[in-house]
């Protein structure tokens, strides 16, 4: 899951909205983007950098539904983990998001995530701060 932190300039503090999304079921911190077919939200996943993070837990059964979600701004920093080995990810580098939408991973082509910080080793299951690029 995205959690988000901080924003680096102060501005831009998370506001919550509501956009209709595709029949799925949604976490709070999934990576979300609107699919230009349908018009409606999606994961978000590999080298596209997310519109917005999931605000609620639901299970959408209809394409009109709506979600809640927090628009993803610049500036703003996000923690999350890495769903795969990155300890020998560098902080400054780019990483793509996992098919989930959940997580980060270990690839640096193309990567929309820049590592800020690693809080701890790198291993799959740590912890990494960052921002969307």
């Amino acid at each position: 899951m995205f959690e988000y932190l901080r924003n680096e300039d102060g501005t831009n503090v998370p506001v919550c909205k509501e956009v209709k999304a595709t029949a799925a079921s949604y976490e709070v911190g999934d990576a979300l983007v609107v699919d230009s077919s349908t018009g409606l939200l999606k994961a978000c996943t590999g080298t596209t950098k997310p519109q917005y993070i999931s605000a609620a837990k639901k299970t959408v059964t209809g394409g009109d539904a709506l979600l809640a979600v927090y628009p993803v701004f610049a500036g703003q920093e996000y923690k999350t983990q890495f769903s795969a080995d990155a300890s020998a990810v560098k902080e400054g580098s780019a990483v793509t998001i996992d098919a989930t939408g959940k997580k980060v991973t270990a690839t640096t082509a193309s990567g929309v995530f820049t590592i800020l910080e690693k809080l701890g080793s790198g291993a799959a299951g740590t912890y990494v701060i960052g921002k969307f690029m």
